[in-house]
């Protein structure tokens, strides 16, 4: 039996992604968690094949969870599913350790593509990020971080930038990544500098229009 973890805060994606799970998986034990100190404590109790994960929970929001998630249990394969834009997040989180990312504005039947796809062979890209994968692989750095300015955001300047355009502040921004005021200051200063944005408008305008184009 294929045991899975669905980690969302929205009950009806849950019970969307239950009924997705179960075309794929005819004996799948499907498991259930709404924040994510519940999918570290469920980690931690029992092995699970499949983590399905909304990045955006209360308790996370940010890249190195997966790393933290893989620490407790290395072996689970993680599919991120998520409403942040593909073209910016994906590769990140790919390159985090995650098996797989998919927007959850995609079709329900892309999401069994994708169960399928990590069941089968470990991993699955979309269209979109196999496209951004190649684009990578073929040019050079500063080719492509021209063809979207947000990849010259480490990831840690990406959770700042995310953050802000969200409208957080300073302090709670500290107290959501762990980190002191004055380090969350001064990368807030660098996305500022690398992304050539002056104030908080400019940088959401840049957001927008970098998903936009994709």
């Amino acid at each position: 039996m294929k045991k899975v973890l669905i980690a969302d805060d929205h009950s009806i994606v849950r019970l969307g992604a239950s009924m997705i799970i179960k075309e794929c998986i005819a004996d799948a034990g499907i498991q259930q968690a709404q924040t994510y100190d519940e999918v570290y404590d469920q980690l931690r109790r029992e092995s699970f094949d499949l983590l399905l994960l909304d990045i955006n929970m209360p308790g996370g929001n940010n890249i190195k969870v997966i790393k933290e998630l893989l620490d407790i249990q290395p072996g689970v394969k993680i599919l991120v599913f998520s409403s942040y834009e593909e073209s910016i997040y994906a590769l990140r989180y790919i390159n985090a350790g995650a098996c797989g990312y998919l927007n959850k504005t995609t079709a329900m039947s892309e999401l069994k593509n994708a169960i399928e796809s990590i069941i089968t062979r470990g991993k699955y890209m979309s269209d979109t990020v196999k496209e951004l994968y190649i684009q990578k692989l073929t040019t050079s750095k500063s080719s492509f971080d021209k063809s979207n300015p947000l990849y010259k955001l480490s990831n840690r300047e990406m959770d700042v930038a995310k953050h802000l355009t969200k409208g957080l502040g300073i302090l709670e921004m500290a107290k959501l990544m762990e980190l002191s005021s004055s380090t969350v200051s001064t990368y807030k200063s660098r996305v500022f500098e690398k992304l050539n944005v002056s104030n908080i408008p400019e940088l959401i305008e840049l957001f927008k229009l970098h998903s936009e184009n994709k």
